[in-house]
């Protein structure tokens, strides 16, 4: 494992957009699309500047986002504030730079992890309330299936590449239910740590990454078996977890430590602990507390992460294969769920 020191990646950030690279340097392209709870809002950036492409209204409290294989849509789960619950997604026109339109989920409130199934007509979301996870057809936005998970506050859900494995994990059972969207078999329950809430399954579907927030481990479960085959251990809060979409990589964002930690898959080997710096991020003057390292997507090339900074409403590019952050880019307020779309927009 190979720590980077702070004073490689602690560059100020500079206007409004990511620092200036390198000629040397690779630079991703594609869409990021940022969730902003305080501001209500949807932050769209061009993936290889940094630049804002547009901020867009979404319902109260938008938490996660979600992008269509496709590239040309993404989901806000408009999860909603203290005492007045969300059932609502909106839908986002990527290309168009646009709110397409708002999905109502009635009596399906506080919906929060989402992913779209193969062929995009389809997504699975979490309801917290309804102890269920959903699925929803995009393009009618009525409900198609709804499929218990025999646990409370299901919140966040990875899915299998071929789509036939969801797992998810609820926190207040300290389980994980792992489900197929097309059998009408019992989810299988699986006792893990406390409070797993991070979660993400590895392409195949075979193994699922669980970070546990009470007890600050990362447990990676078999999820045919229901055995935890590894304990990944050093973390403070290993909030939210993504593996590369070509299996080989598990990227985990620790808002605590403020660090992003980088493992091999396979080896479960750590390659990497990214120290975020604390306040480097903002040029007039330091600001106390972590920077919140939180949401994180990974390119569909499997070569850059992009992890929100709730504590500095930015969000943050880094290298995978060198370890390093490339940039910054800026969001609204409390940056949260992001999302990645391979779509170039030139504007």
């Amino acid at each position: 494992m190979r720590r980077l020191p702070t004073a490689l990646i602690a560059t100020a950030f500079i206007g409004s957009g990511m620092r200036p690279m390198s000629a040397q340097d690779n630079r991703p392209t594609g869409t990021l699309v940022v969730s902003n709870m305080n501001d209500n809002t949807a932050t769209v950036i061009d993936a290889a500047t940094g630049r804002v492409l547009a901020t867009l209204p979404t319902g109260e409290g938008p938490h996660e986002v979600a992008a269509s294989s496709d590239g040309k849509w993404a989901l806000v789960s408009n999860y909603g504030v203290r005492g007045k619950p969300g059932n609502t997604i909106t839908i986002i026109d990527i290309g168009k730079l646009a709110v397409a339109r708002t999905i109502e989920l009635r009596q399906d409130q506080r919906p929060h992890g989402m992913k779209f199934l193969p062929g995009d007509s389809l997504v699975a979301i979490t309801s917290e309330t309804s102890k269920s996870i959903i699925l929803v057809d995009l393009r009618t936005g009525a409900l198609v299936r709804r499929l218990p998970t025999n646990g409370r506050a299901t919140h966040m859900l990875g899915i299998s590449a071929k789509g036939d494995r969801i797992a998810a994990g609820n926190i207040a059972d300290n389980t994980i239910s792992v489900v197929s969207p097309t059998s009408t078999d019992e989810p299988k329950v699986i006792p893990v740590a406390h409070q797993p809430e991070g979660i993400a399954i590895t392409p195949d579907g075979n193994f699922a990454w669980v970070g546990s927030n009470r007890d600050s481990i990362v447990l990676v479960v078999d999820t045919h078996t229901g055995v935890a085959t590894d304990t990944l251990r050093g973390f403070g809060l290993p909030y939210r977890l993504a593996i590369s979409p070509d299996g080989r990589r598990a990227v985990i964002t620790d808002p605590m430590k403020a660090t992003i930690r980088v493992f091999d898959t396979d080896t479960r080997h750590e390659r990497f602990v990214i120290d975020v710096p604390h306040d480097s991020l903002v040029a007039t003057a330091e600001v106390p507390g972590s920077p919140s390292p939180e949401g994180v997507v990974v390119s569909r090339d499997s070569k850059w992460a992009f992890v929100t900074l709730q504590g500095r409403n930015r969000v943050v590019t880094i290298d995978l294969e060198r370890g390093k952050i490339i940039g910054y880019a800026p969001t609204g307020t409390w940056s949260d769920g992001i999302a990645y779309s391979a779509l170039v927009i030139k504007k």
